[in-house]
């Protein structure tokens, strides 16, 4: 951490910086959750990389041909979506697996001792640094230069004065003419390294000579140096040992292994994976640089705070990039560690720079949780909660905290709040270009299908950041000053929780939907094995459920997180009944008063939350009486207990609450000035709870007026309707998807608000206005905003409402996946079909003809028997032949089925015609006579010609080498 002042600054002793704005000290600073999101980026990057780089130098080619043939025998095309990927999956997943793993070749062992390596080197490195720095500058002692020993009093008051514990080791650097100095070294051994120019100015220039070391020491004081060291050592290590030979490997797998052919096939998937590589090498650095960049502007508040000039600070010549202001030097400044001195100066009167939401650091927190993500995207199933927890919480946490700064910055200093709406943008942005230009969304294709659906992310992070930033603004214009990082904590965790319910959907199931959608109504009774067609009065209904069945909420159980949504509106509700009453918030000597007019303005009390949701509830009472009188329309004993009736009755308390909790957030957010989403989301709740209990009771009550009492003795039409899994099914669709139709319905009741309000202003008196127009920055600026909601919004309903119905034809339910699979090329349908034979099928096909040779061996025996013991043998091999031809054509049709169609009707036929000759088999073994005997003659016969008939196809499809005559 070099302070770097400029060689010329003034000399003599400044006053005391000028009390600014804001103590910077008052919340956490965020840098650290930024080196924790960088460290575990770089770890879960190595536990990916090592493996893979591992397995391509050690692994042999020829089983990593056969195992890369199972995936095609298979039928998996890796032209193809990846739903119709996953269809072939589920239809051959067992005999994947046994086909992958006679093939495949456990590395497991080698990994983990080149990642202890990497990890070892990583220390040693951490460890050798400071003294490889010491040895490089050649330095010295202090007491070497300092012979009258003037310094060591100085430079010992100073360490009191920043409070160390552990006095640094100081030493000189004779080589360096400047007037700097660097703090380096381990955590619990630093040393502070002065220039020569320095330690011989220090008499006639006192002030710079404290300046600069009481810099340094804030570095100390602040714990800079053991983590950005530590990053440091990780990072090159990282580089070297990991980044390199993984770069090396791709580029060999995408231009120069393999065949033309097969490197052309997999080019999409290996770009993206170079590319995401590059991404992970631009985003560390970047955000290592914003880092170090923040720390210094600290570390120069610190030195000011304990008594440093600022005249210091006062460069004489100003450099390159604050002289020449523009795009290109802002963009060189974006690579440097170091902040400019125009910036630094600014500071310390204003550190707005530590406040200020920047566009880039949000951003390249979205790309590196999206990289992250891929990374860790071999964690087993049973963890993807807990993924999706550290995900959120480490965009959350980085987000959240520029965030809540920014608002505190802004009610300080009576500027604008940020309404938290842009930074889930930003987020959303990094998340999307990380989605984009790496291999999870797009799989073996240039771009995913339907990137549209990336919009609901961006969505769910509008939503959370938002509803942040109100928070943050509420609690701070009531809390006092110490009692704000308690606040925090709660106010990132509620965000946290939610936004990791809709990742942990979004892992499960809903990136699916880049692919396209994957639903039909027919294939949704499918998937809920509920037979039957709906009746018409409920066939819309049905679409809907289409929609909610790939929507956040499908999973009721406590370990999906659907319930973290709740906390939106739960945690605000609770803290508005038991606020207190409103005061002024004590904070630190020196920042300037807060202005009355921004004191004590909350969202709506308890009182008003309470009237809005009971008027929301009753509007759900009153819908879902109306749909349970439509369910009921027609005669009750016609329809019964159909699976489509059974399914709409589950869900239509569903779609009343979410239409009541939408309908009630509009209202309240078009209606209220401060804090609008929390409102909205407030009273929605409200309308959930008193929704559920009247579709609770309606539910135990159905069945006990009008006709429908008729058709049970128990008044209760449907009495399982009431067990608790189903009531919490119910419960997790519609407080999940009912917090979210709440938070967009809230978002549209503001803009009707804005909207109203513009009209307002635009049609009073022209002489009222001021005569001066808007600069054309904000216009721009505004629109921007507007456009980008817009896209967002309409992205992510087109993705939702895009859903294919199936009409009343009467055919059974398909799966809940299409099974119509697009067609592969010709040269991929003779890649799967060669694959197919290779790695198992010819094997199959040969058993089976070897089984039917053993066949007509022992019947043959048996019929050219000259006696009863040479019939008897006969018999016995003949009863083994059988066992023989039953084993090998159960182990045949465990194989993979075959990817093309007509082959898959040989081999099908091919497999029931074996099992019809080993019953004959049996039934001739047991009872031997004439009319057995042609029975198993025919059934041999037909097993014969099948097996030559699926050899031709083979053969003829280029499979196999045809045989020669």
């Amino acid at each position: 951490m070099m302070a770097a002042l400029p060689p010329d600054a003034a000399p003599e002793a400044g006053e005391r910086p000028a009390p600014v704005p804001l103590d910077e000290r008052v919340l956490v600073a965020g840098t650290t959750l930024r080196f924790v999101l960088l460290v575990l980026l770089l770890a879960a990057a190595g536990t990916s990389m090592v493996p893979a780089a591992v397995r391509h130098f050690l692994a042999s080619s020829a089983k990593a041909d056969k195992e890369a043939a199972c995936w095609l025998a298979a039928g998996i095309d890796p032209g193809a979506s990846l739903n119709t990927s996953y269809v072939q999956y589920t239809r051959n997943a067992s005999a994947l697996r046994d086909c992958t793993a006679r093939y495949s070749q456990d590395f497991t062992g080698v990994s983990l001792g080149v990642g202890a390596l990497a990890l070892a080197a990583a220390v040693a490195v951490y460890w050798l640094l400071p003294v490889w720095r010491t040895r490089r500058s050649k330095v010295v002692p202090l007491d070497a230069m300092d012979v009258h020993g003037r310094l060591r009093p100085l430079l010992d008051e100073l360490t009191a004065v920043a409070g160390l514990t552990r006095p640094p080791r100081f030493v000189v650097d004779p080589g360096a003419r400047t007037a700097g100095a660097v703090a380096f070294g381990r955590r619990r051994r630093p040393t502070v390294c002065l220039d020569v120019g320095l330690v011989v100015t220090s008499d006639p220039r006192r002030d710079r000579f404290r300046a600069v070391v009481l810099h340094e020491l804030a570095h100390l004081r602040n714990g800079d140096i053991g983590i950005t060291y530590a990053t440091v050592a990780l990072w090159r290590v990282f580089l070297v040992l990991v980044l390199l030979p993984w770069a090396a490997v791709f580029l060999d797998i995408l231009f120069f292994a393999g065949t033309a052919d097969v490197r052309s096939r997999f080019a999409p998937f290996n770009t993206h994976s170079l590319v995401l590589g590059g991404l992970l090498v631009g985003a560390v650095h970047l955000t290592r640089a914003g880092i170090l960049r923040h720390r210094e502007i600290h570390a120069d508040l610190t030195a000011a705070r304990w008594g440093a000039s600022r005249e210091i600070w006062e460069a004489p010549v100003a450099r390159r990039s604050d002289a020449w202001p523009g795009p290109l030097p802002r963009w060189a400044e974006l690579w440097h560690t170091h902040p400019s001195w125009a910036l630094r100066r600014t500071s310390l009167t204003d550190p707005k720079a530590l406040f200020a939401l920047e566009a880039l650091p949000l951003f390249l927190t979205g790309l590196a949780a999206d990289i992250l993500v891929w990374h860790l995207g071999s964690l087993p199933y049973g963890v993807l909660a807990a993924k999706a927890v550290l995900v959120a919480a480490l965009v959350v946490g980085v987000a959240g905290v520029a965030l809540w700064r920014a608002v505190l910055y802004a009610v300080r200093t009576g500027r604008p709040v940020p309404s938290g709406g842009l930074v889930g943008l930003w987020l959303g942005s990094g998340i999307v270009v990380g989605e984009l230009t790496g291999p999870r969304a797009a799989g073996n294709l240039w771009l995913p299908r339907h990137p549209e659906a990336l919009l609901i992310l961006v969505a769910a992070l509008v939503l959370v950041m938002t509803w942040t930033a109100q928070n943050a603004e509420w609690r701070i214009r009531a809390l006092r000053a110490r009692a704000l990082r308690p606040a925090l904590l709660v106010g990132l965790a509620v965000p946290s929780l939610a936004l990791a319910s809709v990742l942990y959907w979004w892992y499960v199931q809903g990136e699916v939907l880049t692919d396209g959608w994957p639903f039909t109504t027919a294939g949704l009774l499918g998937s809920y094995g509920l037979p039957g067609l709906p009746p018409a009065h409920i066939g819309p209904l049905l679409e809907a459920v289409a929609v909610v069945g790939v929507l956040p909420g499908t999973d009721a159980s406590a370990g999906s997180l659907w319930w973290a949504g709740v906390l939106l509106w739960a945690v605000p509700l609770l803290t508005t009944a038991g606020r207190p009453p409103v005061r002024r918030p004590e904070w630190p000597a020196g920042a300037p008063p807060e202005p009355d007019a921004l004191l004590g303005t909350h969202p709506p009390g308890p009182g008003r939350h309470l009237a809005a949701g009971l008027a929301g509830g009753l509007v759900c009472w009153a819908g879902l009486a109306m749909a349970l009188a439509r369910l009921h329309t027609p005669d009750p004993s016609a329809v019964r207990m159909t699976g489509p009736f059974q399914l709409t009755h589950l869900m239509w308390p569903v779609f009343v609450i979410c239409a009541a909790m939408a309908l009630t957030a509009a209202v309240v957010a078009a209606v209220t000035d401060g804090a609008w989403l929390l409102a909205g989301l407030t009273a929605a709740g409200v309308t959930a709870l008193l929704g559920a209990g009247a579709a609770y009771l309606l539910m135990r009550t159905d069945g006990c007026l009008g006709p429908l009492n008729t058709m049970t003795d128990t008044c209760r039409w449907w009495p399982n309707v009431v067990a608790w899994p189903l009531v919490r099914t119910q419960l997790a669709y519609a407080l999940a998807l009912g917090t979210l139709a709440a938070g967009l319905s809230a978002f549209a009741g503001h803009g009707v608000r804005a909207l109203r309000r513009r009209a307002g202003r635009s049609g009073r008196n022209p002489a009222a206005r001021p005569t001066a127009e808007r600069p054309l920055s904000r216009v721009w600026r505004h629109g921007a905003r507007l456009a980008a909601v817009a896209v967002v919004v309409a992205g992510a309903g087109v993705t939702v409402l895009t859903v294919q119905t199936s009409g009343p034809a009467a055919r059974p339910p398909e799966l809940m996946l299409r099974q119509s699979t697009e067609a592969p090329s010709a040269s991929t349908a003779r890649d799967q079909g060669q694959a197919w034979a290779a790695v198992g099928g010819l094997d199959h096909i040969n058993a089976l003809v070897a089984a039917e040779r053993a066949y007509t061996s022992a019947y043959e025996a048996g019929a050219n028997s000259a006696s009863d013991a040479e019939f008897d043998a006969a018999m016995r091999e003949l009863r083994t032949s059988c066992e023989e031809l039953t084993r090998a054509t159960k182990r045949a049709g465990a194989y993979f089925t075959v990817p093309d169609p007509a082959g898959q009707q040989l081999w099908s036929q091919l497999l029931g015609r074996n099992r019809e000759l080993a019953s004959a088999c049996r039934k001739l073994a047991t009872r031997p006579g004439a009319a057995t005997a042609r029975a198993a003659g025919t059934a041999h016969q037909y097993a014969v010609d099948s097996a030559a008939a699926m050899t031709y196809w083979l053969a003829e499809t280029g499979a196999i080498r045809p045989r020669t005559p």
